[in-house]
């Protein structure tokens, strides 16, 4: 750690921050417009930095837009407060990029540019040649969220509903295997199966007692569950299904019909640590990130009034994951899905992303049966650069991380 180094501030929350994680210097000033450099992104980069670089002191310069004057004298001061600064190229308008090739003309300047989908860095110091390197530069869901003014609440998933032990991993294998088998049904019997639970309350040891007449054709599929272990204590006559989930996580994928196709598209992500260096399900974004956990957990209790509290906004995205300091953000529907999913989908992404962000939609049926007006949906999707991965039930489990590894923005 060390040193100083000038930012030109940009749009892009991912492009002022590179320096930061690269180097964790002294100090970073960032030059730029009012119109730029509102309260609410210098307050986000600030509590950004403060978990990533806490000892990093930020400089904000407010310069005149169209002003070119303004900014050779504002480069111009930096320049004599901080003779041996490094100044990073990414971000920042015209006009100061402008003054900054004037004045780079008579002063032996050190400039460097980190591309924040790669990693690379190019140096360009006095008197040398260009360099480049390539880093693994990383930041967390976590963090890219705060990063760009939102926070992860507790009610996320990776949080307070999933943990991904091993055997877990294992049982999402599982259910997966008889989900694809039944397709379409599959949605079908988890909706039956969670009214009557629902209708049907356990007992205070987790013992659930049936009716066969209202499950119907879905009791068959507790029937496959119980066969590959993911029920205990079952049995069943005429008239009853008795059995205990295996533990509250099975419980959860049976009773909600998206959960597993979630579930599955997250684990087989998981097998590429390497390039998928974070990830996240169930990720519930508040969009302002101000308020205490104490004050969330206030009304986790209500969560549609939760989600539709006039004072704030949440939204949620089925799975985040992170390549390195790049987010992708996965919307999965086992389901029909509609055009409303494409709209919530770029609203998040372009909010918590930006333009190196990549975005997709899961699709555990093909999207000719999931999706009226089908070619007009996929051409929609296109044009929004969101990419559709349907037909997941008849994929294999490597087909669908290459498919992953392979989003773009």
């Amino acid at each position: 750690m060390g040193g100083t180094y000038v930012e030109f501030f940009s749009d892009e929350a991912l492009e002022n921050v590179m320096c930061l994680l690269q180097y964790k210097p002294d100090t970073i000033v960032y030059l730029g417009y009012k119109v730029t450099m509102v309260t609410r992104k210098m307050k986000s980069l600030i509590n950004f930095s403060k978990i990533v670089s806490p000892e990093t002191r930020l400089e904000f310069i407010e310069v005149q837009r169209d002003n070119l004057d303004s900014c050779i004298d504002s480069l111009n001061k930096v320049y004599d407060k901080y003779p041996d600064a490094f100044y990073e190229l990414t971000g920042g308008g015209e006009m100061l990029l402008i003054a900054f090739g004037f004045i780079s003309a008579t002063k032996n300047l050190k400039t460097l540019r980190i591309d924040p989908y790669t990693g690379l860095e190019v140096n360009m110091l006095p008197g040398l040649k260009p360099s480049q390197h390539k880093d693994k530069i990383k930041i967390s869901v976590k963090e890219n969220i705060i990063l760009h003014g939102g926070l992860l609440t507790r009610q996320t998933g990776s949080y307070s509903t999933w943990s991904f032990t091993t055997e877990f991993k294992e049982d999402i294998r599982t259910i997966w295997d008889i989900a694809r088998r039944l397709e379409h049904k599959w949605n079908r019997y988890c909706s039956v199966i969670e009214d009557v639970v629902k209708a049907n309350p356990c007992d205070e040891t987790g013992y659930y007692v049936l009716p066969k007449s209202s499950l119907g054709e879905a009791g068959t599929l507790l029937g496959k569950l119980n066969g590959k272990g993911m029920l205990r204590d079952f049995s069943q006559d005429n008239k009853r299904i008795r059995f205990r989930f295996k533990n509250n996580s099975i419980r959860h994928i049976v009773t909600k019909t998206g959960n597993i196709l979630e579930l599955h598209v997250y684990e087989v992500a998981s097998r590429a640590p390497e390039i998928f260096t974070d990830r996240i399900i169930g990720a519930m974004i508040d969009w302002n990130g101000d308020k205490s956990e104490s004050e969330k957990a206030t009304f986790a209790s209500d969560y549609e009034k939760y989600m539709h509290a006039s004072y704030d906004t949440i939204n949620e995205i089925d799975v985040v994951l992170m390549r390195s300091t790049a987010p992708i953000f996965i919307s999965c529907k086992s389901g029909k899905a509609s055009s409303n999913s494409l709209h919530e989908l770029e609203t998040v992404t372009r909010r918590f992303g930006g333009k190196y962000a990549s975005k997709a939609l899961a699709m555990a049926l093909p999207l000719e049966s999931s999706s009226s007006g089908n070619s007009f949906f996929r051409e929609r999707a296109k044009e929004m650069h969101i990419w559709v991965i349907d037909n997941i039930y008849h994929m294999t489990d490597e087909e669908l991380l290459n498919k992953l590894i392979n989003l773009q923005p």
